[in-house]
């Protein structure tokens, strides 16, 4: 299946899944979150503040868990001019806003260095069986993954299966090492 295509469905088969379906499966991948970023053990984890109007999952007890076992947490703050994203703290302190786009970033932002990050939490709409992904369309993550170190581990969650193929990948995209969903952990 092509992108455009992948990204329509599942943009409109997440909307259409009921509340309580949603929290039931956004439960179980936290909790499958949490439990790997214990088997890795990181120092510094990128994690996403979700956009609550395009169903994101929320990762509050995720931040929750990184800070209740002194795991540095950092989140994306993006500029859609240039297409790319700035790493910044956030800590339990870090006050919000909402940018535009319906984004929460941090207020008073401080930078770090994207080869401090050790595991990047990425949203996604889908993946197929190979550990490729398809988000939003942007390409704000192919391009940060680009910018970190090779052994930082990049995690997706996914409230659905793998499809079998996405056909037009580009040399840019980024291959996924683990995509989380509601059942199980996909390695690649």
């Amino acid at each position: 299946m092509k992108k455009n295509l992948v990204r329509k469905q599942y943009l409109e088969k997440r909307k259409n899944l009921s509340n309580d379906l949603f929290l039931s499966l956004e439960s179980k991948i936290i909790l499958n979150t949490i439990r790997i970023i214990k088997e890795l053990k990181p120092k510094t984890v990128h994690c996403y503040l979700p956009i609550t109007n395009k169903h994101e999952l929320n990762t509050e007890l995720i931040f929750n868990y990184c800070w209740d076992n002194d795991i540095i947490t950092v989140v994306p703050i993006s500029d859609f001019k240039a297409s790319t994203m700035e790493t910044v703290v956030y800590a339990k302190n870090t006050e919000l806003q909402i940018s535009k786009f319906g984004i929460p970033e941090p207020i008073c932002p401080i930078s770090i260095n994207n080869t401090d990050i050790d595991l990047i939490i990425t949203p996604m709409l889908a993946f197929d069986k190979s550990g490729q992904r398809v988000g939003f369309g942007k390409g704000f993550y192919d391009r940060f993954f680009a910018e970190c170190k090779l052994e930082t581990q990049k995690i997706g969650i996914s409230l659905f299966e793998p499809i079998d193929e996405i056909e037009d990948l580009h040399e840019h995209d980024f291959k996924l090492n683990k995509v989380i969903t509601p059942n199980e952990v996909f390695s690649f």
